[in-house]
């Protein structure tokens, strides 16, 4: 089936859930988003295993995400367990482990079998494929059919896909923005002072004059955080659309595919021209000095982009509301500038994963606390938010705005849980959530959606190229994406590596698995 063709499908499937899933939530008043709130004892109305609390024994889940901890999360996390003690009898201990020490951190956690039972996992970090074959994490389907009605109730059935390794499920999605749209958050003060027209922005050397301007006459700026990512999102562009896609859909991995010629042809991501012409980009901006010099060593960006001392920085995804979104988490305006379609992948279909953890004592809990944070409006506001008068203010009914100096804003509220549960931010549209499902339904569609590469022939061989990939472009060492190297001595030595780590033969693997799953799937 064609990339175009299988957009239509898609669209009108994802159209007809929307559409229902709007109806049956709009009774529950805050955010109008499509998740109702309901109680685990009502869950039977959905076909889920009616639970009463008072027939459960009291359970504690550990809980490990991604992002900056803040100053008062222990005194929201005990809100939020009045809340699910009363309705599955059970607490949390959450620990947030920053975004420059998550990958490492969880892999030590794993390895050393030590006792958790949920995780934050994706393509970028804790990486998803890698637990999932190392045996780390639980199948899920008996879980979200017994415990997850909520879940199946928001989340439309494709969209589960990507989590399936083996026709199993791994992964619960966070129900967001589901297309991928990157680009970069460009400081609003600055661009009204040098006039940035967006209109005329159609590359990324375009944003070189807002870059210079900020260098030469805003002292104590930094143009920008870092360079644009070395990834297939940016290797495309508005103008030429969606040119390549991840055969795996794991950033961690070079292998992809040329969605515009529709070919099918597995070529090596760092092989590819446009690469290096980005890569090559990022090298000419260090040099010229808009990316600092030790851009390299942050280990939190999150935090530094809080700092307001850059004029702009990559945007995690350019989607509706983001800019008012940006605003609530970094106390400043930003307008955005979007460079790739909009497009699902298999990337961004686990770009934001649960995982429950293979020897969990409680796994049915853990699935019942994962569907209360997409069924209970108040318990995910309060992970994402904290308590009102506190952490924020109601500036109305829908619209709330972050207090300074408050405490708990981590700014992750695409992590767990249904995003269409969240209040809105100061300068987010109130129709932010009907503008997302459309961006959604209209979305370019990768015609590798569905196909999960079985890496147990190559499993070996995936392990090192992913160890490579990370020792060059990783969060603290991202040498590619800061240009603190010449690309052409980088990318050299990165293909060399590759090839000696066995690419060849994970590349004629992939390529025959692929051709299979083509033919028995009539692509």
């Amino acid at each position: 089936m064609k990339a175009k063709s299988m957009k239509k499908v898609f669209g009108s499937v994802f159209s007809i859930v929307c559409a229902v899933s709007l109806i049956s939530g709009c009774s529950s008043g805050n955010t109008g988003g499509p998740t109702a709130t309901v109680s685990p004892a009502e869950s039977a109305k959905s076909g889920g295993a009616a639970t009463s609390p008072a027939k459960l024994d009291p359970v504690n889940l550990t809980l490990y995400r991604v992002g900056t901890p803040q100053p008062d999360e222990k005194a929201v996390v005990d809100a939020m367990n009045k809340i699910t003690k009363e309705k599955i009898n059970t607490t949390i201990t959450l620990n947030t482990i920053d975004w420059g020490n998550f990958d490492d951190k969880m892999k030590v956690i794993i390895s050393a079998g030590e006792d958790w039972d949920l995780t934050y996992t994706a393509s970028w970090t804790n990486n998803f494929y890698n637990n999932v074959a190392k045996g780390a994490f639980l199948p899920l389907d008996d879980l979200l059919n017994k415990y997850g009605p909520h879940i199946k109730e928001t989340i439309p059935a494709q969209f589960f896909d990507g989590a399936r390794v083996n026709g199993k499920l791994y992964g619960i999605t966070s129900y967001q923005i589901m297309a991928t749209m990157k680009g970069f958050s460009i400081k609003k003060d600055l661009a009204d002072k040098y006039k940035l027209d967006k209109t005329k922005i159609k590359s990324l050397r375009d944003l070189e004059p807002f870059l210079e301007n900020v260098k030469q006459n805003e002292p104590g700026i930094v143009p920008t955080t870092s360079g644009a990512p070395v990834s297939t999102e940016l290797l495309s562009n508005m103008d030429t659309g969606l040119m390549y896609d991840t055969v795996t859909g794991d950033t961690a991995n070079p292998l992809v595919i040329n969605v515009k010629n529709n070919d099918f042809k597995i070529k090596n991501l760092y092989e590819l021209p446009e690469t290096m012409e980005l890569a090559k980009m990022n090298r000419d901006w260090y040099n010229k000095g808009y990316i600092r010099k030790d851009a390299a060593t942050i280990k939190d960006y999150k935090a530094e982009q809080k700092t307001g001392k850059y004029g702009m920085f990559p945007a995690g995804a350019v989607k509706p509301g983001n800019e008012g979104d940006t605003k609530g988490w970094a106390g400043y305006d930003v307008t955005d500038v979007q460079f790739s379609p909009s497009y699902v992948s298999n990337t961004s279909l686990i770009s934001s994963l649960t995982a429950i953890n293979q020897n969990s004592k409680n796994p049915e809990r853990a699935m019942m606390y994962l569907d209360l944070l997409f069924a209970d409006k108040e318990l995910y506001q309060l992970l994402c938010v904290g308590m009102e008068g506190k952490h924020y203010k109601k500036v109305d009914d829908r619209t709330i705005e972050a207090l300074p100096n408050g405490g708990y804003n981590p700014g992750t509220d695409w992590e767990l849980g249904s995003q269409f549960n969240m209040f809105l931010r100061p300068g987010q549209p109130k129709d932010v959530w009907e503008q997302t499902n459309k961006v959604n339904k209209e979305a370019i569609v990768s015609p590798l959606i569905g196909f999960v590469l079985n890496r147990d022939p190559i499993k070996t061989e995936m392990a090192q190229i992913d160890a490579i990939i990370k020792q060059y472009n990783s969060v603290t060492n991202s040498l590619l994406n800061f240009g603190t190297a010449d690309p052409e001595k980088v990318m050299a030595e990165i293909n060399d590596k590759l090839k000696k780590a066995g690419l060849d033969k994970v590349t004629a693997e992939a390529q025959k698995q692929l051709d299979e799953w083509r033919k028995v799937n009539k692509k």
